[in-house]
């Protein structure tokens, strides 16, 4: 507890606040002298005293959050229930969205109809917008990961990428430089991503920015220097 004087109450808290280190509204205070102007402003006037300390805080405990564990099965009727439902109020000409069990940790979503493709997008970016949505509201709900199909578009990246990514594997493999990929847009990375972790498990991968904000993946021994 401190003792403070100042020409009002109010300055007396600022200044109190500072000593203590601390925001004003965590002070408990007393005011001991209220200010007075004496006569004419000079005689007899005197200053405000406080004395000060800081709120003991309330201890809070954190209550867990309860969080309701689905099996898949359940997991499968609700959600192709919803996202069906959510569907249906879109301009898109869309058939029965399919959700199955892809493994025992991953549900399948797949979209098909006359304007499916609609959903992927220039280069995949409306595909990967819909997958975050969809993700972020299945896998902390029900616990989940998705796989989100398109039309095939997801198995035609991955067969394209695989096909590339082949030949730069089985190099990988025989030696410990440090190897760089193309460029890759949207999607296209995490696809190739997936893969190269998949392939090379010991290995580091790690996504890399060039100069000109493309996406690359960059391929190092346990030994390299990461830099």
């Amino acid at each position: 507890m401190i003792k403070i004087s100042a020409s009002d109450v109010e300055e007396a808290l600022l200044k109190a606040s500072k000593e203590l280190n601390c925001s004003c509204i965590d002070l408990e205070y007393e005011v001991v002298q209220e200010p007075s102007n004496g006569f004419f402003g000079c005689f007899g006037k005197k200053d405000a005293i406080i004395v000060a300390s800081i709120k003991e805080r309330q201890k809070i405990t954190p209550q867990p959050i309860e969080t309701k564990k689905y099996k898949i099965e359940d997991a499968i009727k609700e959600i192709k229930e919803e996202i069906n439902e959510l569907f249906s109020h879109l301009p898109f000409k869309l058939n029965e969205i399919n959700v199955e069990k892809y493994d025992s940790n991953t549900i399948s979503i797949y979209f098909k109809g006359e304007d499916s493709a609609l959903l992927i997008g220039e280069k995949g970016y409306r595909y990967k917008a819909i997958s975050y949505l969809l993700f972020n509201w299945i896998n902390p709900k029900y616990g989940f990961n998705i796989r989100l199909e398109i039309e095939r578009f997801l198995a035609n990246q991955e067969e394209m990428i695989g096909t590339y990514l082949e030949p730069i594997i089985k190099e990988i493999k025989k030696t410990n430089e440090t190897f760089s990929t193309k460029p890759f847009d949207g999607v296209l990375v995490y696809i190739a991503l997936k893969i190269l972790r998949e392939n090379l498990p010991d290995r580091f991968i790690m996504i890399k920015t060039n100069e000109y904000n493309e996406t690359y993946i960059v391929v190092t021994s346990n030994n390299a220097d990461n830099k």
